[in-house]
């Protein structure tokens, strides 16, 4: 299918997987009730994992990739990048604050994209992006105020974030390579494989699945496939826009949780959190409201 692209469409994609980032912490939350978050990863990948699969089938979309085209060694990079930088933030998540593991992985995923993109694909370093990087980096250091000394949960977040920084930047190489479908597809098994060998590294039950609750089960499918749509906005987002500014469009997920918080978890932000979010939302108007405006852009297969 051909659809026009733009630079709009690629910050469209990236502000909704910011969005669907935000909602995690319910999702989280609902299925920790039951089990580990070894065995959420399995759960959550497992059910991707068969919706994408569904999909590619249905739509014939593994016939169709030139694996001989194919940079083989990027690929199975960006597979393993994907769920090691997971593995990676939820060690930050159990060993520190969540506001300063958040901090931890924005920092190394802006400032890994912001290489990239300047090293890799030749991106203009512009006065608004500059501004721009320091306003964000600003309210993220307000939601993680005060810092507490480094930890073993500080390293892995910025661990995290530099893994996700790099896969960031295959997904920007890969996009218009290859299939956006089989793309998930193999993230998801990734997933699968590499949460499935820390459950027996950490000596987890692996017979899990058999004993959890309908509840959980459609909460897991229901995260599977907010997983899929994610994993496939994000290729859609990096194709079409900066990876610099693409890293601090993903930072409004602090805000879009700050909101779910609210609605759902009755979680009311304090001032310092509610003027680190406006920074942050500041930091992605600044940059791209002349590019928003503007209705040029090019075809391309999605």
């Amino acid at each position: 299918m051909k659809i026009k692209m733009t630079k709009s469409l690629g910050f469209i994609s990236l502000f909704a997987s910011a969005l669907a980032f935000g909602s995690f912490g319910i999702w989280i939350r609902l299925l920790s009730e039951e089990m580990s978050i070894y065995q959420q990863i399995v759960l959550r990948n497992t059910s991707a994992l068969v919706i994408s699969v569904i999909i590619v089938l249905a739509t014939k979309q593994f016939s169709k990739v030139d694996w001989k085209t194919i940079n083989i060694k990027n690929f199975l990079t960006y597979v393993i990048l994907v769920p090691l930088a997971v593995i990676a933030y939820n060690v930050a998540m159990i060993d520190t604050k969540i506001a300063v593991a958040t901090f931890a992985f924005y920092v190394g995923t802006i400032l890994t994209g912001w290489a990239a993109g300047v090293f890799f694909f030749k991106e203009k370093l512009t006065t608004e992006k500059w501004v721009s990087l320091i306003l964000v980096l600003i309210g993220l250091a307000l939601f993680a105020y005060p810092f507490s000394s480094i930890s073993v949960g500080l390293i892995a977040g910025i661990i995290s974030g530099v893994l996700d920084g790099a896969a960031n930047g295959f997904r920007k190489d890969l996009a218009g390579k290859v299939s956006k479908l089989v793309l998930v597809m193999f993230t998801a098994i990734g997933g699968v494989i590499i949460s499935g060998g820390m459950m027996i590294v950490f000596n987890q039950d692996l017979g899990f699945m058999s004993t959890i609750s309908n509840t959980s089960w459609g909460i897991g499918i229901f995260f599977g496939s907010l997983l899929v749509l994610l994993n496939y906005l994000l290729l859609v987002g990096f194709q079409n826009f900066d990876l610099s500014l693409g890293s601090i469009v993903l930072s409004l997920e602090l805000l879009f949780a700050l909101l779910f918080g609210f609605l759902f978890l009755k979680e009311f932000p304090n001032s310092r959190e509610i003027f680190g979010g406006l920074l942050i939302l500041l930091a992605n108007v600044l940059p791209n409201l002349k590019d928003l405006i503007k209705k040029k852009g090019k075809a391309y297969e999605i």
